[in-house]
């Protein structure tokens, strides 16, 4: 308080302490004297002077703590979500040098046997009549078992509904079962080539586990993906389908392309609303040859010496009655397509109506 004093009254303070007369003045109690008589405009200074540095003290702002609570689940992928999960706590123990218990987690077809039977989930969970996992350690979180959990279901791990609810197909979304697995069989998973009995440089091209393992399929990175880095390679050499098969059209690699950035999902649907009263060849039938029927029917070598390539091959396969009994798997006669699934009950009708139709060219 008494150097405040003295700042503000120099004047004063000076001649009470270097003045001969009132040198005996200079102390603690006679400064205090002149804070009493000046206490009104004391105090406006030191108001004034707190104002001042409160006005030019930069504003502290604290971010607000991240909410635990949030767990994205709407995202979930092999690559980006769950593959991480299992690094950090799984693949120590469980990897194809020391798979603990005989279970080679980094092999993604027997990660996903486990997914199928439920065990992945009962470990994870530590559910009665499973061997908790990570073992000798704290269970994973409710969001990494949320996340897990997700993905398994999005991909049709579990086992089948006897009785499923059937999931129309969306204009947008493109469904593994019903458009890439039927163009990767009819154009790569032929006998010779990746097929499971050839499975050529290793690699299967007839389920989905197998194509997402063997063919290094990185979901949401088509470009990280061998499956689609062959299609696009500019070397003839090296691009699949080798020749001199023809390579595959632009709009099949757009189509694998747009499922891998989707997330390479298991999925599937089935068409709600079956036209079987117009059917056409152009529209129904063509469209499911060139799908599940062109890669083995035609060029050079056409299986079983069969062309399926325009109206006429096919509306003579039709004729005879051979088309109509392969593709609903007759006895006696090669189920098609071939290594394949069944055509849907909505395809077989639409062949049938126009078989019974005189297979019309319209």
């Amino acid at each position: 308080m008494c150097r405040f004093i003295q700042f503000f009254f120099p004047l004063e303070t000076f001649l009470m302490c270097h003045t001969n007369d009132y040198a005996h003045l200079c102390s603690k109690t006679h400064i205090m004297k002149i804070a009493s008589k000046y206490r009104a405009f004391i105090l406006l200074a030191l108001s004034l002077s707190l104002i001042v540095a409160c006005k030019h003290d930069p504003e502290i702002v604290v971010a607000p703590d991240p909410d635990p609570t949030l767990c994205d689940t709407i995202t979930v992928t092999y690559e980006l979500t769950v593959k991480p999960i299992l690094e950090a706590n799984c693949f120590s123990c469980h990897n194809a040098g020391n798979p603990s218990g005989g279970i080679d987690l980094t092999d993604f077809s027997k990660l996903t046997s486990l997914a199928a039977d439920g065990k992945l989930m009962g470990s994870i969970k530590h559910l009665n009549g499973y061997s908790p996992m990570p073992q000798g350690s704290n269970r994973l979180s409710d969001c990494d078992i949320a996340k897990i959990d997700k993905w398994i279901r999005i991909n049709d791990f579990k086992p089948d509904d006897p009785d499923p609810e059937p999931v129309g197909c969306h204009p947008d979304t493109v469904y593994f079962q019903n458009e890439i697995l039927p163009l990767l069989i009819s154009s790569c998973g032929v006998i010779g080539c990746h097929d499971p009995g050839t499975a050529q440089d290793g690699i299967v091209l007839t389920d989905y586990a197998s194509v997402i393992s063997t063919a290094d399929v990185r979901p949401g990175n088509p470009e990280g993906s061998d499956l689609y880095e062959v299609l696009i390679e500019d070397d003839p050499d090296k691009r699949m389908p080798p020749l001199p098969n023809a390579p595959l059209s632009q709009d099949k690699i757009a189509k694998i392309r747009k499922w891998i950035e989707q997330g390479a999902l298991n999925n599937s649907c089935e068409e709600i609303n079956c036209d079987t009263t117009q059917v056409s060849f152009a529209t129904h039938i063509m469209p499911v040859v060139q799908l599940h029927c062109l890669g083995c029917h035609s060029g050079n070598n056409p299986g079983a010496g069969i062309m399926l390539t325009n109206y006429n091959e096919i509306a003579s396969a039709a004729g005879n009655g051979s088309l109509f009994a392969a593709i609903t798997w007759r006895n006696g006669f090669s189920p098609m397509p071939k290594n394949g699934n069944q055509l849907s009950s909505c395809n077989i009708t639409q062949f049938k109506k126009w078989i019974e139709n005189g297979t019309p060219d319209n």
